[in-house]
C-alpha cells in the first residue's frame, strides 16, 4: 500500500541524504541511530512516555528511509547493508512492541488482553518479514500484503498518540491484518512456484 509512495518518499528525502552524506554519515551509521532511536522510544513507551516514544519514532523511521537514499546517493549500497538494515527493521519493531508490552504488564492492574496482543501483533509482524525473506531466498519476488512495515509503525504512531486504550485495539487490528499479510504472501509464494514449476516443465513438452 504505502510501499507505492516510495519514489516520493525517496525524492523528498533527497537533500536532507545529501546533507548527512556531505557531513560524512555512512548509511550504516544512519541505521543504527534508527536503532538507537527505536530502543530509546522502547524504554519511554515502557515507562508511559507516549509523547516522546512517539517523536523517537518518527525520528528513528526518518533514519531508516535515509540510509537506503544515502547509499543510492553516494554509491554505498552495499549486500551487508542491506543485510543490517533488514535485520534493524526487526529489531526496532521489537524494542517498540516490547516497550509497550512492559508498560501494560506495570500498570497498576496488568492488563493481560493488551500484553497478549502485544505479543500476538509482535509475533505477525516477524512471520510477516520472515515469509518476504524466505521467498527472496528461494529466488521469489514477495511484496504483497496490507500490513507492511510502514503500515505497521504508522498505525503504532497513532497508538502512542491517543494512548494506552485506543493502542489495545491497535494492537488487535495489528494482530489481524499482519496475519492476513502471512496468508497473502504465502499464496503469492504458492502461484509464483506453480508459475515457476510450468516455466520448468514447458520446454519437455
Amino acid at each position: 500500500m504505502i510501499e507505492n509512495l516510495k519514489p516520493f518518499y525517496n525524492k523528498t528525502l533527497r537533500p536532507a541524504a545529501l546533507f548527512f552524506s556531505k557531513a560524512g554519515f555512512h548509511p550504516n551509521h544512519l541505521t543504527i541511530i534508527g536503532l538507537i532511536l527505536f530502543a530509546v522510544s522502547g524504554y519511554y513507551s515502557s515507562t508511559g512516555r507516549w509523547y516522546s516514544a512517539l517523536i523517537l519514532v518518527i525520528a528513528g523511521a526518518l533514519m531508516d528511509g535515509l540510509d537506503g537514499v544515502v547509499a543510492r546517493e553516494t554509491g554505498k549500497k552495499t549486500k551487508f547493508g542491506a543485510i543490517l538494515d533488514s535485520s534493524c527493521d526487526r529489531v526496532t519493531e521489537i524494542f517498540l512492541l516490547f516497550g509497550i508490552m512492559l508498560y501494560y504488564i506495570n500498570e497498576t492492574q496488568p492488563n493481560l488482553p493488551a500484553v497478549i496482543f502485544c505479543f500476538t501483533s509482535l509475533s505477525g509482524s516477524v512471520m510477516v518479514s520472515y515469509v518476504k525473506a524466505r521467498c527472496e531466498g528461494a529466488g521469489i519476488n514477495c511484496r504483497r500484503g496490507i500490513m507492511q512495515r510502514p503500515e505497521r509503525l504508522i498505525i503504532l504512531s497513532f497508538g502512542l498518540l491517543t494512548g494506552p486504550a485506543i493502542m489495545f485495539w491497535i494492537l488487535v487490528i495489528l494482530t489481524f491484518f499482519t496475519f492476513i499479510t502471512v496468508v497473502q504472501r504465502i499464496f503469492e509464494a504458492s502461484t509464483a512456484c506453480k508459475r515457476h514449476g510450468k516455466k520448468e516443465k514447458s520446454p519437455s513438452t
